[in-house]
């Protein structure tokens, strides 16, 4: 007889995890929030990763982009 279970391994080798929250905005129907995660195993190298997201994030406009893409009329 064959035993058909299926197992799953879920492991990450990264030992560090720093989350972040990007929140503009300051009401609570006016406030945009973007989570931020970066993975890594050396402190310094983890931070500055979050540090070149947190950047690339604001060259690139994202947060500006995602508020401009709300639904009209949310004001209410």
């Amino acid at each position: 007889m064959r035993d058909d279970k299926r197992y799953t391994v879920s492991e990450s080798a990264d030992k560090i995890v720093l989350k972040t929250k990007v929140k503009r905005g300051t009401g609570t129907r006016d406030e945009d929030k973007l989570d931020v995660k970066v993975k890594g195993n050396d402190p310094s190298e983890t931070a500055s990763r979050l540090a070149a997201t947190l950047d690339a994030l604001d060259a690139n406009d994202v947060v500006d982009t995602l508020r401009q893409t709300r639904a009209e009329g949310d004001d209410d």
